[in-house]
């Protein structure tokens, strides 16, 4: 039975809205971004952009020994987002860096850090992931496939549950040290040599409130637009019947049947609205 599409009707909305999730798509260098980073290089790594990613190419850096390698972090205030709850932070990224670099944290690491006791670091290298929490914690350790890129995704209920996922699968869940954002929190991600060279690739990262599921509204802003229509897609074209719509689409399941299809993209149709 096919599905009748409906045209979109654009709607004027004059109320106020706050934008709830950021994202950088790596369109384009992440300082010149709409929202810029705080960039912090050393020893002048390569970096380009190609295809809709970011690129970082580490190594050594003469004339200094290892571990002294190059290495550059981006950085910024999650202060925006205290005491947002749900919270939840994505990225996309793929990099060629062995696992014998993690204990130097590198070659590519995702940090949401505080100065209090709550913290999330992640390492990652090209078939190896390492999360800690905090020193008197065990540290967890995933595998993952070489060959292709990964979706890492870290969600925070308030001080009551966290879960890491990759590729919509849980990696590990519990009971946080206390909630966050908090205490002056911040976000930090980078590509770095501590003794080997590595290529580093980011599609994007993206933080904020998580989403209601069925909502339509990926940017919790109240309103359904262009801004959320981009990420609909996405949604729509990485899942398929009897598919999980997975933790980072379940906003777009707007007939919460688990799924993303054309009968959910009928409905986010319906509800689009524009604003002045």
């Amino acid at each position: 039975m096919s599905t009748r599409l409906f045209p979109i009707v654009l709607l004027i909305n004059h109320a106020p809205v706050f934008c709830q999730v950021v994202a950088y798509e790596a369109n384009s260098f992440p300082e010149d971004a709409a929202q810029p980073w705080i960039s912090n290089p050393a020893c002048d790594p390569e970096r380009w952009l190609d295809g809709g990613w970011f690129f970082q190419h580490v190594e050594q850096c003469e004339p200094f020994p290892p571990p002294a390698g190059q290495q550059e972090s981006y950085a910024r205030s999650l202060d925006a987002f205290l005491g947002i709850s749900p919270f939840f932070i994505e990225w996309r990224m793929w990099t060629d860096g062995d696992r014998s670099e993690i204990p130097g944290t590198a070659p590519g690491s995702m940090v949401l850090g505080s100065f209090g006791s709550v913290k999330y670091h992640f390492t990652i290298a090209r078939d190896q992931v390492r999360f800690i929490r905090d020193n008197l914690l065990p540290i967890i350790w995933a595998d993952v496939g070489p060959e292709a890129p990964h979706t890492h995704r870290l969600e925070l209920f308030s001080d009551e549950l966290y879960v890491w996922y990759i590729d919509g699968r849980v990696i590990d869940d519990g009971v946080p040290e206390g909630a966050y954002p908090s205490s002056s929190p911040a976000v930090q991600w980078r590509g770095k040599s501590w003794f080997l060279e590595s290529t580093t690739q980011w599609d994007y990262i993206r933080y904020g409130r998580i989403p209601d599921d069925g909502s339509g509204d990926f940017n919790s802003d109240a309103v359904l637009d262009v801004d959320d229509f981009y990420f609909f897609q996405e949604c729509r074209t990485n899942s398929g019947p009897a598919t999980d719509a997975g933790p980072g689409c379940r906003w777009a399941d707007m007939d919460q049947d688990s799924d993303v299809d054309a009968h959910d993209f009928a409905l986010f149709q319906l509800a689009f609205t524009a604003t002045e």
